[in-house]
């Protein structure tokens, strides 16, 4: 398809992203043939189980060495592959809009001060082309305390327009409710199929971990990608500064030095919680830091998924 030069996606990223493949290792739901399991048997190439034959059944299917040892019809049966069915959700909320990290734009300029929300958007773009391009539909959600943006799964040159201009009309918002956005997407997505968090994931872990949790009881595969800013876990600073809530306003002035090491030892404990809590039930993790350019963090998010 043409490649239009948009805010967050560019023909660069297009050459890139054709090259690479995202395989889902779990069992998800789709509509026709393609590169994921389907928990449906069909006749493909990977055998999955034995069943009796029933007549009308395909001669051809039959398996004639356990017919001769066992003296008894089994047809084989092999999985069907299928085509994902995403959700890529999309934190937008104020405190996504904080950056100090350098690193290259979608196309590949060097950009100054990037903001967590923007390489968000950029990931964002990227996994929607990439899923579309391998034929598979794929839907966005963007949220604050509340669902902003919602559009369906979809597939196709139209569809990826779609992503692309509502993640350009988009701007971070005020408060975040993570938890709660996910509570009311495990009732809006009706198919087993891949869902998508990129987040800073700055809400109480507990609440956090919940609403993951409601969405994996739905057999939704979930990849969480946190996105930060290398200043929020180093707190880098020499001189006294003054801290602004993105979200409620308030301020706070700190000496970095006075805080630094508890501060540092506060955000890795977070950081190992929520970690291990999606590991404990076997949800992708990966943190993502705004000064790693977006192809090479792409290749590390897609490398882990496929060793799984």
């Amino acid at each position: 398809m043409p490649v239009h030069r948009y805010k967050y996606f560019q023909p660069k990223q297009a050459a890139q992203l054709r090259r690479l493949e995202l395989v889902v290792r779990g069992v998800v739901e789709g509509a026709y043939a393609g590169l994921h399991k389907s928990p449906h048997k069909g006749f493909s190439i990977e055998f999955a189980e034995h069943r009796e034959y029933s007549p009308g059944d395909e001669t051809r299917r039959l398996d004639w060495s356990v017919l001769a040892r066992t003296d008894r019809y089994y047809i084989k049966q092999y999985e069907q592959e299928t085509n994902l069915r995403a959700t890529v959700c999309l934190d937008a909320s104020a405190s996504m809009d904080y950056g100090s990290a350098a690193t290259r734009g979608p196309d590949g300029a060097p950009q100054e001060h990037v903001t967590k929300f923007q390489y968000g958007c950029v990931l964002a773009a990227s996994m929607a082309f990439l899923l579309s391009n391998q034929q598979d539909m794929v839907g966005l959600v963007a949220f604050d305390d509340k669902i902003r943006v919602e559009l369906p799964q979809g597939n196709g040159p139209g569809h990826l327009d779609q992503i692309f201009v509502q993640l350009e009309k988009l701007t971070p918002g005020k408060l975040t409710n993570i938890a709660n956005t996910l509570h009311m997407l495990s009732g809006k997505i009706p198919r087993r199929g891949l869902v998508v968090l990129i987040s800073d994931l700055l809400d109480d872990p507990d609440k956090l971990l919940q609403g993951l949790q409601r969405l994996h009881a739905g057999r939704h595969q979930l990849l969480v990608l946190q996105v930060l800013d290398r200043t929020e876990t180093d707190l880098p600073f020499n001189q006294p500064v003054t801290l602004l809530d993105a979200e409620d306003g308030s301020r706070l002035q700190i000496d970095p030095k006075l805080i630094r090491d508890d501060y540092r030892r506060e955000m890795e404990n977070f950081l190992a919680t929520v970690k291990r809590r999606c590991g404990e039930h076997r949800m992708d993790y990966m943190l993502c830091f705004t000064d790693v350019p977006w192809d090479q963090q792409l290749r590390e998010v897609l490398s882990r998924m496929a060793r799984r």
